[in-house]
């Protein structure tokens, strides 16, 4: 079967040289040809080979003096020596200095392509390694947190000061804006990194649950609890306690927490003694707690517990200079997932007419909706530019089908018929009729603008009877 891998081949003898380049041709490989170092160098100048197969003794160099030049800018590229009687002592000195394996001449055709799959598939392997090693290191390091505004760099250096002090901070912003990546990056950056940062969803806590949920309880201290549980405080000790959606606690368990908060103590449920919680705090919301606190809703005494270090987290319409540099970031993230064994072409590119698109819309769903849009095109776009007129027709569907244009057709139509099932049913005819519509009749396209799976359209159009 036809494969797009290259091997460049490397050997003064040509006899023997084309017959290794004839019998990688047969096994469907691209070939590369050179007779010594020097013209292997001229090559790997402008061509990336896969794999290389180099003679170990040459007039002009060595294949160790070939692997020693390939290795100063390449550490993933496998090379295979070809060696003679007497030079299997330097072949494995050479395998010592990176290269991947040796094999002696004459070369059994048999074990010669299954050493240069083998190299392949190791290379798979290395890549594979570098993409997870780059996803530790997104989640260790400031990750998602790109942009080049002069807010941006503001809040870096805030950051970077909070980070430093042991004050509880709160963040807080609309949705999407990158709230939890900044206290990602305060826990990274401060003392207290080597500890665990844990995160509770306080939109998720019950009354009945706060207590053991925070603070842990005994076995049998609770109706049901049958083993200990630890406490999302003990857990944290060290590090860092993160307070997610904290504007949804009731006042009930902003009381208890504000307690935790003011002494630094707490009791597990079922035991007698008190303990000290060593856990930094940060808290997180998208609501206005300031006016939740006029409200009444919101506890005045804890806001102000909470509010000791304030990060605002600002929209991307109130900095359009950073959406150009997310765009391509969340393209590079995107792009490798979907290719993450990928080791040749070029990355994939906005094109200025799709920046200037993106410029013009004001991103109410702010990064989270931009790496949404990005993936999209991305579906629909596999190969080829990504230009203007694509991204304008996302970000029009976006904008009709996505939020507003929803909406509108129940709106625009809703009359006396309060019937969920069949106006729901109505909607899910109308915005399938849009996406064909939108995609010019592509099924596959339209699929992902739904985002469903393009097998599963077939259902909703025989439901529908459309087309």
């Amino acid at each position: 079967m036809p494969r797009s891998h290259s091997v460049l081949v490397v050997d003064d003898e040509d006899f023997v040289r084309e017959s290794l380049a004839d019998l990688l041709d047969s096994e469907g490989y691209r070939v590369l040809q050179a007779s010594g170092p020097t013209e292997a160098l001229a090559t790997l100048a402008t061509q990336s080979p896969h794999v290389i197969v180099t003679d170990l003794s040459m007039p002009d160099g060595t294949g160790l003096d070939l692997l020693r030049e390939v290795r100063k800018n390449d550490t993933t590229t496998p090379i295979i020596l070809l060696t003679g009687v007497g030079t299997v002592k330097d072949a494995v000195a050479a395998i010592q200095a990176g290269a991947y394996d040796f094999i002696q001449k004459p070369v059994d055709p048999d074990q010669f392509v299954l050493l240069v799959e083998r190299a392949l598939e190791h290379r798979h392997l290395v890549t594979q390694v570098e993409v997870l090693r780059s996803a530790v290191q997104d989640l260790r390091s400031p990750g998602e947190l790109v942009g080049e505004s002069e807010w941006h760099a503001e809040l870096r250096s805030t950051i970077a000061q909070v980070a430093a002090s042991e004050a509880t901070v709160l963040i807080s912003g609309s949705s999407g804006t990158g709230k939890e990546l900044v206290a990602t990056e305060i826990h990274r950056q401060s003392e207290r990194a080597r500890g665990h940062l844990v995160r509770v969803n306080c939109a998720a806590l019950t009354e009945a649950l706060f207590e053991s949920e925070l603070f842990g309880h005994r076995a049998g201290a609770i109706d049901g609890a049958t083993e200990a549980r630890v406490g999302r405080f003990e857990e944290a000790d060290g590090g860092t306690l993160l307070l997610d959606e904290i504007g949804n606690l009731k006042l009930d368990m902003q009381a208890k927490l504000l307690r935790v908060l003011e002494s630094g103590e707490y009791q597990v449920l079922g035991e007698a003694r008190t303990r000290i919680a060593d856990a930094r705090v940060i808290a997180i919301t998208n609501e206005d707690l300031e006016a939740r606190v006029q409200e009444g809703t919101f506890r005045p005494d804890l806001y102000y517990r909470l509010n000791i270090f304030p990060i605002r987290m600002l929209p991307l319409s109130e900095r359009p200079e950073d959406i150009p540099v997310i765009a391509r970031y969340y393209l590079r993230r995107a792009a490798n997932a979907r290719d993450p064994s990928s080791i040749s072409g070029r990355p994939r590119e906005l094109l200025p007419d799709a920046v200037e698109a993106m410029l013009h819309y004001d991103w109410p769903g702010n990064a989270r909706e931009l790496r949404n849009v990005i993936e999209r095109a991305l579906i629909l776009r596999p190969v080829g530019e990504l230009d203007g007129e694509l991204f304008r027709r996302l970000l029009d569907i976006e904008q009709g089908i996505g939020r507003s244009g929803a909406a509108g057709l129940i709106e625009e139509n809703i009359g006396d018929d309060l019937n969920l099932r069949a106006r729901t049913d109505a909607l899910e005819r109308r915005l399938i009729e849009v996406a064909l519509e939108r995609t010019g009749g592509m099924k596959r396209d339209a699929a992902a603008l739904l985002g469903i799976d393009p097998k599963n359209l077939g259902y909703y159009l025989r439901k529908h009877q459309i087309g």
